[in-house]
């Protein structure tokens, strides 16, 4: 398994994150819709940092090789599948805004723990943990903001 498909994962999470925070924000008024319009454009901005990421995997094939830890890498892929994106496709929608932001916070958690495994994977794992440091803010906004 290559990196970059585990890169082609978190490029989707982000943009499902992007189109999750969005419609929630449509959905709310006041205070809730500008937490959800920020959450959708922070998604934006972590979907162009693991775009560039990407990029550079593709410039820099040597670094990225296939992994022998394919096992583990199952792993991730299974774990976004399974736990991330059904609660990102929107097909279950939330009753109240405490639903919603129980979701979002789920969400977020579990892409912290994508995350923190994915980075792993790097060499300079600066930009990783600058997303999880951002994810994990994202996730005290939110529990500040449940009522």
């Amino acid at each position: 398994m290559r990196l970059k498909e585990l890169l082609n994962v978190a490029l989707k999470i982000e943009s499902d994150g992007y189109e999750m925070y969005s419609n929630l924000a449509q959905e709310y008024e006041g205070e809730f819709q500008r937490l959800f319009k920020d959450l959708a454009a922070q998604e934006r901005e972590h979907q162009q940092r693991f775009k560039k990421i990407f990029d550079k995997c593709t410039e820099d094939q040597e670094q990225h090789a296939d992994w022998t830890d394919d096992e583990n890498a199952g792993y991730l892929m299974s774990f976004a599948e399974l736990s991330i994106f059904p609660k990102l496709s929107g097909s279950k929608k939330p009753e109240n805004v405490n639903d919603a932001i129980d979701m979002a916070i789920e969400v977020e958690k579990d892409s912290i723990i994508f995350y923190s495994d994915l980075k792993s994977y790097f060499k300079d794992k600066g930009t990783i943990d600058q997303i999880i440091a951002e994810e994990k803010q994202h996730l005290m906004n939110l529990l500040k903001s449940r009522k």
